[in-house]
């Protein structure tokens, strides 16, 4: 199952907040196994992040991320300004 089941796995701990705080507390690779085959899951800890990475990488930005992205820069009159000393020269 390995890269499959990370792939799963990742998937729902990007939409299980619990299972998330659960996978983040494993301190040892033996912990993550043990939580990960309580679950039914079958892979390593290294594949679960490469496919974590991987998932979260397609999930859409959420409001809140796009607020803080930079859309540029907008001063009134800086835009005209330089519009029009362009044209004239």
């Amino acid at each position: 199952m390995g890269i499959d089941g990370a792939k799963a796995l990742a998937a729902k701990v990007l939409t299980d907040e619990t299972l998330a705080k659960e996978i983040n507390a494993a301190k040892t690779e033996a912990e993550f196994n043990a939580i990960v085959a309580k679950l039914g899951y079958n892979c390593t800890a290294d594949e679960f992040q490469a496919a974590f990475k991987e998932a979260q990488s397609k999930q859409p930005l959420t409001d809140e991320q796009l607020d803080q992205a930079a859309g540029g820069l907008s001063i009134v009159g800086v835009d005209y300004a330089f519009v029009a000393t362009q044209t004239m020269a």
